[in-house]
């Protein structure tokens, strides 16, 4: 663990930069292929697109958003009230409306980490201390140290995601309940982002925010149900957090399309579990081959997997892979990982074999220099 004194970067970096890649290559956008953004190749579910359609309607469109009946889904799947639940334009929103509700002054962030919780955090001035997780343990915490930091240092905020971006590592449950019940005990609050755990439903801690008086959980819909474009995500909470996440959130942040679908996401059970079913063959497939390939490649329970080259640098691949139009995310922007390191979504069998052979091609020296 360390404290972090430097200033995050104006622009983080993030994956998904498709139309900015269409552009600088001069193609459609639907010609690139993005392994960079852990996006559902199954695509969004037809309920989801025919809620699309049936929101497209001028009555719709006259008048401003109401979250009523995404709310009320939300509570239904979850079994909570709706005044222990935000909604937002997506998780990033929400990141920042839990720091500006809660204003820490001191945080700690478990690391690798998605880049925006440094800058949320330095939106509200807030010191930052990153527990920086190694290679050697598999990228796994030490949870009794991290209570001990908690009962020691005490912070004001601990943030942490599960399954972990990037590794996809799912932490133990009892681990971090434990971390919360010790949080709790030091007033600290607890930010547990969720984004990914549609693809590990059975871990989710959802229900267990409206019981504590110090966790936030965050709930994304727009990788698992292939809709980054809409924005839309939520919040749960006890409801007086709830309430005060709220406060921070613009009126209206959420367009009636995004909510429509949303709700009509929700309720997918069905293709939720044939979304894990075919995840978890693809990336066992896709991550056999790369280590066939010769990478390292580290347990994920999400869409994507992190891998370690075995010679090289990841922005060089990444520039090489620019040539057959395809995106990966090169990892030296996330602390504690260096330019070895690269994080591939899973993608459909024959695309996620395509990236192997040419990474192998790379590796071996066989492409153009």
């Amino acid at each position: 663990m360390k404290p972090k004194q430097t200033e995050c970067a104006a622009t983080p970096f993030h994956g998904g930069r498709v139309y900015d890649a269409a552009r600088r290559w001069g193609i459609a956008c639907d010609q690139v292929l993005d392994f960079s953004a852990s996006i559902n190749p199954l695509g969004s579910p037809p309920s989801v697109l025919a809620a699309i359609e049936n929101a497209l309607t001028p009555v719709s469109f006259r008048n401003y958003p109401d979250d009523h009946a995404f709310v009320a889904t939300i509570a239904g799947k979850h079994r909570i009230r709706p005044d222990e639940i935000v909604v937002g334009s997506g998780v990033a929103s929400l990141i920042f409306a839990a720091m500006h509700a809660g204003l820490p002054r001191r945080v700690l962030i478990v690391a690798p980490a998605f880049g925006e919780y440094d800058r949320a955090c330095r939106a509200v001035k807030a010191e930052v201390t990153t527990w920086l997780t190694s290679e050697t343990n598999g990228f796994i915490p030490d949870f009794g140290s991290l209570e001990r930091a908690v009962r020691e240092r005490r912070f004001d905020l601990v943030i942490l995601n599960s399954p972990h971006n990037p590794t996809g590592m799912i932490y133990p449950g009892q681990a971090i309940v434990s971390l919360i019940d010790a949080a709790e005990t030091h007033s600290t609050r607890v930010l547990l982002d969720e984004a990914f755990i549609d693809y590990a439903s059975p871990a989710s801690l959802v229900s267990l925010a409206p019981t504590k008086s110090n966790l936030i959980v965050l709930r994304s819909l727009t990788k698992f149900y292939a809709m980054p474009g809409l924005r839309v995500g939520y919040a749960v909470s006890n409801a007086r957090l709830a309430a005060a996440m709220r406060k921070q959130i613009d009126p209206w942040s959420v367009s009636t399309v995004a909510l429509e679908a949303g709700r009509a996401a929700l309720s997918e059970d069905e293709f939720a579990a044939e979304t894990g079913r075919v995840n978890a063959t693809a990336r066992e497939e896709f991550a056999g081959a790369l280590r066939g390939a010769g990478l390292k490649v580290f347990p994920s329970a999400a869409n994507f997997l992190l891998a370690k080259l075995p010679q090289g640098s990841g922005a060089d691949l990444q520039q090489w892979l620019e040539r057959e139009r395809i995106l990966i995310r090169q990892c030296a922007s996330f602390e504690g990982l260096g330019d070895a390191f690269i994080r591939l979504a899973v993608r459909a069998s024959t695309d996620n074999l395509r990236l192997v052979f040419l990474i192998e091609k790379w590796l071996n020296g066989s492409g153009d220099s």
